[in-house]
């Protein structure tokens, strides 16, 4: 059987995907150099993440946004994917991610409003490329 923990009840729920070939922004070295930051805050997400999230939590190689580590996008069927950027690979920013994967699960469109988004995460905006069209209908 399976459960999905949307709370919609519309599908699967929200994932979030952390970049784990993230380097932290002009930081080539950290105190582990055999963690990259990326890594680091993948596992903190991880580790923080409650019963209904851990399962949602997955790592990705490269969102090709490197000068801006660390890097994480939320992403559900039917919505914009929201590309979080800039982030310090500490427990701090591992629960502000996990608050906006409960955010972002939560909208109707993907959108966070911006007195949503914590302070730990320094910029959140859609992951759309510009000019691209998120409609599949004909003009």
């Amino acid at each position: 059987l399976f459960r999905s923990g949307n709370r919609r009840g519309r599908g699967q729920s929200a994932t979030l995907r952390v970049c784990v070939t993230c380097r932290w922004k002009g930081l080539q070295e950290m105190e582990d150099e055999a963690i990259r930051p990326g890594e680091r805050l993948f596992q903190l997400v991880r580790d923080e993440a409650g019963p209904d999230q851990k399962d949602r939590i997955q790592d990705i190689v490269c969102l090709t946004h490197c000068m801006n580590a660390c890097n994480a996008v939320a992403m559900q069927r039917g919505k914009t994917p929201l590309l979080m950027t800039q982030m310090a690979p500490d427990r701090e920013t591992a629960r502000a991610l996990l608050a906006m994967l409960d955010a972002f699960n939560d909208s109707e469109t993907g959108m966070v409003a911006d007195d949503q988004v914590p302070d730990e995460i320094p910029l959140a905006r859609p992951l759309v490329p510009p000019g691209v069209s998120r409609s599949r209908g004909r003009s």
